[in-house]
């Protein structure tokens, strides 16, 4: 009788002790399954407490210094620097000389002219200043060319009236290469936009995947940790000998994906390091001890307001500006079309004075002022001109429409993605917390002897499928985040996130 007492009371305690000696093994103050979800935990400080982490600012500051695409972009501003310095060359001051000599015939003479000429963009207007000599005999019709003794000295000013006076081609191509130059930035922030989105989504991926990474190898370790418990049991008789088969299984299984989950936080850190680069531009590895521990709150959506973000977008999104500027660049060619049909009146304003011995006629100064008109007859090349830049203006309307059209619709996806991201984190994480009661339910129902172990490792892997569905939630909130940065222009503000 009190062989069968005792048997009794050690079967009844078996479980218990079963239970109650795995959770010795652990740490006494926290609950061994508790860190099945343990990865998923997000603060607004998640960052700051872990020195060493990988921070999505420095990841944004090496794509920054360091990213082949922004560098080359940063190239063709470069270029277009220098096609301006070579624009700002139209108005370069210059200098010609000309010498003549006869030596031979009855007008033996000799003759030197040398002048500056400086165009500049005030109203078209170019001075010149001179020197010249001419010594010999020059015949009557070439009287010009002689000079007293000591030369010839002159200064003036062609100054245009009409044609030339608004606009010119050496300005027109000077504002040309500024709105150029001034399109190549849009182009460098418009590139910009995309790397940053895309390398912002790979640093997500990167952590959601070492979260998910943590729970697979967290549920793998539980398996692993009961297996002797469940070998003690079944030598006890407490269980049959297939609890220790499932188990078997369920390691295999859970063997499988933690593997698959390496892989992928492994896949996820090399195409990070894409983006992640050093100064001298060579791909950095992130390793798994600069992992943050997870994501950032979700932020709150009740703060999105549709008309003012589209009006934000309208504002910073550089293919509006784009647009912009490519009108502008159209108004200059529609500019030289009038300019051409005008007449070409100019002034032209001079003074000179000879020095030195020689005829007195020649002794005073003299000022001289001419009008110099050249009017068009017929003027297809202008009409031409004008014509096709107001129908490429009326082309770039349109697309300045279609474009606005389109960041609208994108903003509004943007919305409506974080907002719908962040209600499933919400969904998922009440789902967590049920798929976790129920798993300890079921946990202690086996230790009291009421289930089986698939029954457990059922209720674990719906605990760990939930917990991965969370991390899938939190990475598709983030995305959207930074979609809407992206539709916004955000990156460019230098604005904290709404």
């Amino acid at each position: 009788m009190k062989s069968h007492l005792n048997s009794f009371l050690f079967a009844l305690l078996c479980p218990f002790g079963m239970f109650f000696s795995f959770l010795l093994e652990a740490d006494p103050t926290k609950d061994p399954f508790e860190s099945l979800h343990g990865p998923n935990i997000y603060s607004q400080d998640y960052i700051n407490q872990q020195p060493g982490v990988l921070t999505l600012s420095e990841l944004l500051k090496s794509v920054e210094k360091s990213y082949p695409l922004v560098l080359a972009a940063e190239k063709l501003l470069t270029e277009t620097e220098y096609n301006y310095l070579a624009a700002e060359g139209a108005f370069d001051l210059q200098f010609k000389s000309m010498g003549t000599t006869k030596p031979i015939g009855y007008y033996t003479n000799n003759a030197a002219d040398t002048v500056f000429e400086k165009p500049t963009p005030l109203g078209g207007t170019s001075f010149f200043a001179g020197y010249r000599i001419g010594r010999g005999k020059f015949p009557v019709y070439d009287g010009k060319r002689e000079t007293n003794d000591y030369g010839e000295v002159r200064a003036g000013a062609i100054v245009p009236l009409m044609r030339n006076r608004e606009i010119d081609k050496n300005r027109a191509d000077l504002r040309k290469a500024d709105i150029d130059r001034k399109l190549a930035e849009l182009s460098i922030q418009k590139l910009k936009i995309e790397v940053i989105k895309e390398a912002t989504k790979r640093y997500w991926k990167w952590v959601a995947s070492g979260q998910e990474f943590l729970v697979n190898k967290d549920l793998l370790e539980i398996a692993k940790s009961r297996q002797q418990q469940i070998t003690q049991r079944i030598k006890l008789g407490d269980i049959p000998k297939m609890e220790g088969t499932e188990n078997d299984r369920a390691i295999l299984q859970r063997e499988s994906q933690f593997v698959s989950a390496e892989r992928e936080m492994q896949k996820a850190a090399i195409d990070l390091s894409l983006f992640l680069r050093a100064a001298d531009g060579n791909l950095i590895l992130p390793s798994t001890d600069r992992l943050p521990i997870g994501f950032p709150k979700p932020i709150d959506y009740k703060g999105l307001e549709l008309d003012k973000s589209i009006k934000i977008a309208w504002k910073f999104r550089p293919e509006i500006q784009d647009y912009e500027f490519k009108r502008e660049k159209a108004r200059v060619d529609q500019d030289m079309g009038y300019n051409s049909l005008k007449p070409q009146v100019d002034l032209v304003v001079a003074g000179s004075q000879d020095f030195g011995p020689g005829s007195v006629t020649r002794a005073k100064p003299e000022l001289e002022a001419s009008l110099v008109l050249n009017v068009p007859i017929q003027t297809r090349r202008p009409r031409g001109m004008i014509g096709a830049a107001e129908a490429r203006i009326a082309q770039l309307d349109q697309e300045l429409q279609f474009s606005k059209d389109k960041i609208k619709t994108e903003v509004q996806d943007a919305i409506s993605e974080v907002i719908a991201s962040a209600k499933r984190v919400t969904v998922t994480q009440s789902e967590v917390e049920l798929a976790r009661k129920l798993e300890e339910m079921e946990r202690e129902r086996f230790s009291l002897g009421d289930s089986t172990l698939l029954f457990v490792n059922i209720r674990e892997q719906t605990s760990a499928e939930a917990a991965v569905r969370e991390i899938k939630a939190l990475y598709d909130h983030h995305v959207a985040v930074a979609n809407f940065q992206a539709s916004t222009a955000t990156f460019l503000q230098n604005s904290p996130t709404p």
